[in-house]
């Protein structure tokens, strides 16, 4: 990117709806691949942002941090839902802090994470699948009673309230929009839960044989302040559980749709990965994220002004035909290697995508080894929100393998 200094660079369309009306939430992937359509990057009139929507601009641009930053964002105020750190910061703040988290989310971790991620699927399946083929709700069934168990278990919280987890995805993931009465309705749904999240941060609070521990043994060493210990807690909190079970939920809803890609997958196991991976493609489990112009910048050809607030569109860059082919079709032998941004890029990847992808990849292991056939046994729902993409209903059918 360079400066708006040549011919060749134009102002961006301006698109006059409304990306966070009802019409859009409930089908995200019409609302945003209609902006997707209109430009690299378009001006949303109505809120006074600009969208990056497309796939090979947009990864040309997150790598661009030092001038289009993590420090602002549109609908940016401080609330108790949004984590100070992390998301929010740039380097070197940003350096320290994802250091921090990385150090306890890979290495050692991950391996013994993976021994028990792997025994708790397996555990679960084996549960499921006991008396014989089972119609089961693959987002509460599966993807929340697995996830629900090993990610507070791995952070070291408590087995009583945990399940407010699943309410407090509702704030973090429809604080970042628009006020509106969908959002106030929404936070206050989330409000019990914010206050167990905050209670269960601090260093009082935490296991000695969990990730919080090991982060505030960093504020011992002289590595960190305690708040800021205290707040990067939070953050794994914020983003390791809505995510993730939304994630896994999408990929078995899926295979539903798409019973030929389970048979595929069975002949073929050593596509798992890329199974997993094409999943989260198809279906993001984030719509967007966000970064401010901190000077002028040029994206695919498009003027960005200093002092402009932008929306990084991961949902419809995920189905950009530019970068894919037939990109609304699921198809687990996909070349992977072009990857996507379903995790973001750069240096603001998300910090706990190896136990995420770790996580779900336990779990489809188990259900592989396990299970013959997926079938939807029922229509899925939609969770509708701001940010977070996933389905509050998965209805299936597993049949075990003879």
């Amino acid at each position: 990117m360079t400066a708006a200094t040549t011919p060749d660079v134009i102002e961006a369309p301006v698109y006059e709806g409304d990306p966070f009306a009802m019409e859009s939430l409930l089908d995200p992937h019409k609302a945003d691949g209609e902006v997707r359509e209109m430009g690299p990057v378009v001006y949303i009139e109505k809120y006074d942002y600009y969208a990056i929507t497309q796939f090979a601009p947009m990864q040309k641009a997150l790598r661009d941090f030092r001038r289009l930053g993590s420090g602002d964002r549109p609908f940016y105020e401080d609330n108790p839902f949004r984590p100070k750190v992390l998301v929010l910061e740039d380097p070197p703040s940003h350096t320290l802090s994802k250091s921090v988290v990385m150090s306890v989310l890979s290495g050692e971790n991950l391996v013994k994470f993976e021994k028990y991620f792997t025994a708790e699927a397996e555990r679960l399946v084996d549960e499921l699948l006991a008396d014989g083929p089972v119609e089961i709700d693959a987002y509460h069934d599966l993807a929340v009673r697995y996830v629900l168990k090993v990610f507070p278990d791995m952070l070291g919280l408590p087995e009583d309230g945990r399940e407010l987890l699943l309410k407090f995805g509702e704030g973090v993931f429809n604080v970042f929009g628009p006020a509106s009465d969908f959002q106030r309705e929404k936070l206050a749904l989330a409000a019990e839960a914010q206050q167990w999240v905050e209670e269960n941060t601090y260093r009082d609070r935490q296991d000695p044989n969990g990730i919080g521990a090991q982060i505030y043994a960093m504020v011992d060493e002289g590595k960190l302040e305690e708040e800021h210990a205290r707040q990067l807690l939070k953050s794994i909190f914020a983003a390791g559980f809505d995510t993730t079970t939304a994630s896994i939920a999408s990929m078995f809803r899926a295979f539903g749709d798409n019973p030929e890609q389970w048979q595929l997958l069975k002949e073929r196991p050593e596509l798992l990965k890329d199974a997993w991976e094409e999943s989260i493609r198809y279906y993001p489990a984030s719509r967007y994220g966000g970064r401010a112009a901190y000077e002028e910048v040029v994206v695919g050809g498009t003027r960005i002004p200093k002092g402009a607030k932008i929306l990084t569109m991961w949902l419809g860059a995920g189905r950009d035909p530019r970068q894919y082919d037939n990109p609304d079709e699921f198809r687990i032998d996909r070349d992977m290697k072009k990857g996507h941004l379903s995790f973001g890029f750069g240096i603001h990847t998300c910090a706990g995508n190896l136990i995420a992808r770790l996580e779900a990849k336990c779990l489809l292991r188990a259900v592989l080894e396990r299970v013959d056939s997926i079938e939807l046994a029922g229509e899925p729902r939609r969770a509708v929100a701001y940010q977070a993409f996933g389905h509050e209903y998965v209805p299936v059918r597993l049949s075990p393998r003879r």
